[in-house]
C-alpha cells in the first residue's frame, strides 16, 4: 500500500517517525517506513539506530554519502509498495489525519504535493530570521495558491506518488549538489503528462537554518539553476517562464546590463548579508542579492 520514506542527513527524526506510525496504524493499512541515512555523524546515527527495532520501520545506513537526488532514488526503488510518500527529515506532521489526508486525495498517474507550513512563531535566535521570513512569505502557500499557477513546480519535502511512475521518471542523478533538484523532477513528470495537484496538507519546516548557512545554500541553489538552465534547457521556453526566478532575471537584464549587476553585488553584497544576517532582514533586498549573484555565475 503505502511506503514512507525520509532521507536523513544529521538529524534526528525518532519524533517523525514515531508520528507517522502510530497514523499508518490506526489507518490499518499494509505500511513501511523507510529510514536511509545518508552520512550523518556517529552521535545522529547512534540516536537513529534504535528506530530499527520499531516494527515496520527500515532504518539502513549508507556506505558513502550519496546526495539529495540519489538517495531518494535509491529509497523509491527499494520500496516495497505501490504509493511512495517522501518526507524530509527536518518536518514536523502538524495534522491528525496526514496520512488519510493523502489517501483520500490519491489518483493514479498524479503527484500530490501537501505543501510547507512554518511555526506562527519567531525564532529565538535573530540569526535564523531570514530563514524562517523566507518560509513564511515565500513557501507557505496555500493549495489553491498553487494549483492556480498550473505550472510544473513541486516541492520534494512533502509529496507523493506512485512507485511505477517514480522508477520511469525519477530524480536526475547528475543533480547531486543543493538546490532546483525538485523543480527538475516536476519539469520531466509534467513534460510526461503526469498531472501535479496540490493540496492542502502541510508539514512543518522546522530546520531552520542561520542565515549565513541559507545564503550559502541559496548561491549553491542558483549555481545547480544555471547548470540545469544553460546544459539542460537552454532552448526550452516552458522551463525559463515558469521558474519566476529565471523569468524576473531575462525581464530585468533587457534594460539593466548584466555587467551592472555583477558591479553591484561585488561592490555591495556585503552591506546586504549584514541586513539579512540581521534583526530585520529584508526580502527585497534577498532579491536583489540573489539576481546580482546570479548575473556573477552566468554566462555574459
Amino acid at each position: 500500500m503505502l511506503s514512507i520514506n525520509i532521507p536523513v542527513y544529521n538529524i534526528v527524526v525518532d519524533d517523525l517517525v514515531l508520528q507517522l506510525r502510530v497514523q499508518a496504524e490506526k489507518l490499518n493499512i499494509r505500511f513501511e517506513i523507510r529510514v536511509y541515512d545518508d552520512g550523518s555523524t556517529e552521535d545522529v546515527k547512534r540516536q537513529n539506530r534504535e528506530l530499527s527495532g520499531l516494527k515496520n520501520v527500515i532504518y539502513l545506513e549508507l556506505k558513502e554519502n550519496l546526495g539529495r537526488a540519489a538517495i531518494r532514488n535509491k529509497l523509491g526503488s527499494d520500496s516495497n509498495f505501490a504509493l511512495l510518500l517522501f518526507i524530509d527529515a527536518d518536518s514536523k506532521v502538524i495534522n491528525e489525519n496526514y496520512l488519510e489526508t493523502y489517501l483520500k486525495n490519491w489518483k493514479n498517474n498524479c503527484v500530490l504535493c501537501g505543501g510547507t507550513s512554518y511555526s506562527e512563531e519567531k525564532p529565538r535566535s535573530d540569526n535564523k530570521l531570514l530563514r524562517w521570513k523566507y518560509g513564511v512569505k515565500r513557501e507557505a502557500i496555500s493549495a489553491e495558491i498553487r494549483n492556480s499557477q498550473k505550472g510544473f513546480i513541486i516541492t520534494s519535502n512533502n509529496f507523493m506518488l506512485e512507485k511505477r511512475v517514480f522508477e520511469e521518471i525519477p530524480f536526475r542523478k547528475e543533480i547531486r549538489d543543493y538546490g532546483h533538484e525538485d523543480t527538475l523532477l516536476g519539469f520531466d513528470l509534467f513534460t510526461k503528462g503526469v498531472e501535479i495537484r496540490h493540496i492542502d496538507n502541510p508539514v512543518e519546516h522546522t530546520g531552520l537554518e542561520e542565515a549565513a548557512i541559507f545564503l550559502e545554500k541559496s548561491r549553491s541553489a542558483l549555481k545547480n539553476l544555471y547548470l540545469i538552465s544553460e546544459n539542460m534547457f537552454d532552448e526550452n521556453e516552458e522551463f525559463r517562464k515558469q521558474v519566476r526566478f529565471l523569468d524576473r532575471y531575462r525581464n530585468i537584464s533587457r534594460f539593466l546590463l548584466p555587467v551592472f549587476l555583477r558591479f553591484f553585488f561585488n561592490a555591495f553584497s556585503p552591506v546586504i548579508e549584514s541586513n539579512l544576517k540581521g534583526k530585520c532582514p529584508s526580502l527585497f533586498w534577498f532579491d536583489v542579492y540573489k539576481l546580482s549573484y546570479f548575473s556573477t555565475i552566468k554566462k555574459p
